[in-house]
């Protein structure tokens, strides 16, 4: 059984929610973001919520989930509709700046509320992996050693 999970009673692994690190360039569709972000997955392995930015290193971004974890019962939340494409997101703000955002954009500003409770209820106790967090990822790394050759050495 997985860390992080709990078996059901038809023996299957339920998952808890939990912070999972990502390449930066995976917090939004346009190219060129280096670095480290998080995503907050539910139980369900749906994304809850993503950091707003993208950090120079995991453990930077360890401390930003860290932060999200404070935020999420204290921070200011914002939900906005963007008329261009009529949908609705929110963002968690502390300190002037954000910390968190939805991961997508939502039809009806019902569900993007619900989406920010689930993130405000899950984020205080969710663990940030389930597994040790390395400090490096190997698409962090800035030389040219293949993949594969790593895993074979």
């Amino acid at each position: 059984m997985p860390a992080g999970g709990t078996p059901s009673r038809e023996g299957t692994t339920v998952t808890q929610p939990r912070f999972r690190l990502i390449p930066g360039a995976r917090l939004t569709a346009t190219t060129g973001r280096e670095g480290v972000g998080w995503r907050l997955l539910g139980s369900n392995n749906r994304e809850l919520g993503r950091s707003a930015t993208s950090f120079a290193d995991a453990e930077s971004a360890l401390v930003a989930i860290g932060r999200a974890r404070q935020l999420a019962s204290e921070g200011e939340a914002h939900i906005v509709h963007d008329p261009r494409t009529g949908l609705w997101s929110w963002h968690l703000d502390g300190d002037s700046a954000t910390a968190a955002t939805s991961g997508r954009g939502f039809r009806y500003e019902r569900e993007c509320r619900y989406n920010l409770e689930q993130f405000r209820e899950a984020a205080p106790t969710a663990p940030s992996s389930d597994h040790d967090s390395p400090t490096e990822f190997p698409w962090q790394r800035t030389t040219s050693i293949s993949l594969h050759t790593e895993a074979t050495s």
